[in-house]
């Protein structure tokens, strides 16, 4: 009798303490907002990719309460929901992916870059461009997680949408338009170094391909990293300089996006321009560009002979009229004005979209005049993926070229 009486004392006292001790868990749960989510996004080789969410709270997470396995992380395109992978979840104070720490109102959610839905790019086959894809990323936690205080905000089914995207180097640009005398538009982008009184900087060109025309939607500093290697911090480090990204509209009009007119001519017109409004070093301007911006980078620095110090032609061709089947004959006199400029060419062997056979050909006619400031760099076949035309990929990582390139002068 007495063990029973103490049992049912013993559930009384249970039961006046959930009265006024509610669980830490339900009331966690509900002084606990949802967090607002961020996409962090980044241009590698191949294109911009979704890397990382950052989730926001308003109070501190104990970051021990982490792990892999804590959110689902899903991408919405065409209204099919894919889900990313996984690979770290960690707590700072800033939202930076470099900074760790035990808690922080920030929860980093980083992911595979390989994953087939971490492009940021749709290509469009029909109209040869690259298509900016609706951000759509939702998040739901689906374990338990604490807070520095060790309340329990527990597993949800209600989702978080990403609201808004975070892309370093890129959002350190400015889309300007600008027109020259005879009225032709060309939306541009630029980036500016940090500038010290009385001093002035490179200007280094970057002319993207034919997948990158658009309305001045940015996909030309996006579908590669044409344009933000050379605003990249450890390249800014080395060598500050102005960086501009010019972007060919999408028409049928000009085959050769950069070497046809007017476009050809109005790039030199804005980098003259240009030139004109910023401290750049006129002794010192770069011209870079990759297939159709290699075969303008080829012409412009044929017709502007007072205006760049070098290029860099990129899986393009010379003597754009010509061509059959992306194959151009060497003109004589391209070679004549062009053996005493200093150029670096790539190309990869097995380019089956832009022949190599031109850029080869150039080469070899230029040091038969005795021109000794070109150099080519000619990649085997199968060493370029996916595909022979992107020479682009490893050539401006190639470091030794980028020295090169700043080296020279005037």
């Amino acid at each position: 009798m007495q063990r029973r009486r103490f049992a049912l004392v013993l559930l009384s006292f249970v039961f006046m303490l959930t009265i006024f001790f509610p669980s830490s868990s339900s009331a966690a749960a509900a002084d606990v907002p949802a967090p607002q989510a961020t996409l962090l996004t980044q241009v590698q080789p191949l294109g911009e990719v979704v890397f990382a969410v950052v989730l926001k709270y308003s109070t501190n997470i104990d970051g021990a309460s982490l792990s892999t396995s804590s959110f689902q992380v899903q991408s919405v395109l065409n209204d099919v929901y894919t889900d990313r992978t996984v690979t770290g979840v960690y707590t700072n104070d800033t939202g930076a992916i470099t900074n760790r720490s035990t808690h922080g109102k920030y929860v980093v959610i980083e992911m595979d870059t390989q994953d087939k839905n971490a492009s940021t790019l749709t290509y469009d086959a029909t109209s040869a461009v690259n298509r900016i894809n609706t951000m759509n990323y939702t998040i739901s936690q689906k374990k338990d997680i604490a807070t520095s205080k060790k309340t329990v905000i527990p597993a949800s089914t209600q989702t978080v949408k990403a609201t808004d995207k975070i892309t370093p180097i890129v959002d350190d640009f400015q889309k300007i338009t600008f027109e020259n005398k005879e009225g032709f538009k060309l939306n541009y982008f630029t980036f500016e170094p940090k500038v010290e009184p009385d001093k002035t900087y490179p200007l280094v060109v970057f002319l993207h391909g034919n997948g990158e025309r658009g309305d001045g939607n940015g996909v030309n500093l996006l579908a590669n990293a044409g344009a933000v290697t050379w605003a990249s911090p450890e390249q800014q480090a080395k060598h500050p300089s102005f960086v501009i990204a010019p972007q060919s509209p999408i028409d049928l009009e000009h085959k050769f996006i950069w070497a046809d007119e007017p476009r050809n001519s109005a790039v030199a017109d804005l980098v003259r321009d240009t030139a004109l409004k910023y401290p750049i070093d006129t002794n010192r301007i770069y011209i870079v560009g990759i297939s159709q911006g290699a075969m303008g980078t080829w012409r412009l620095l044929e017709k502007n002979l007072d205006l760049f110090a070098a290029g860099v032609p990129i899986a393009g061709l010379t003597n754009y009229e010509k061509a059959v089947n992306m194959y151009a004959p060497v003109e004589p006199t391209h070679v004549e004005v062009l053996k005493n400029v200093p150029i670096w060419a790539f190309h990869a062997a097995d380019d089956t979209t832009v022949s190599p056979k031109n850029s080869q050909e150039m080469v070899a006619a230029i040091k038969a005049q005795n021109g000794n400031l070109i150099h080519f760099t000619e990649y085997e076949a199968e060493i370029i993926k996916p595909t022979g035309h992107f020479s682009w990929v490893p050539a401006l990582q190639n470091q030794d070229m980028i020295e090169w390139l700043f080296a020279q002068k005037k």
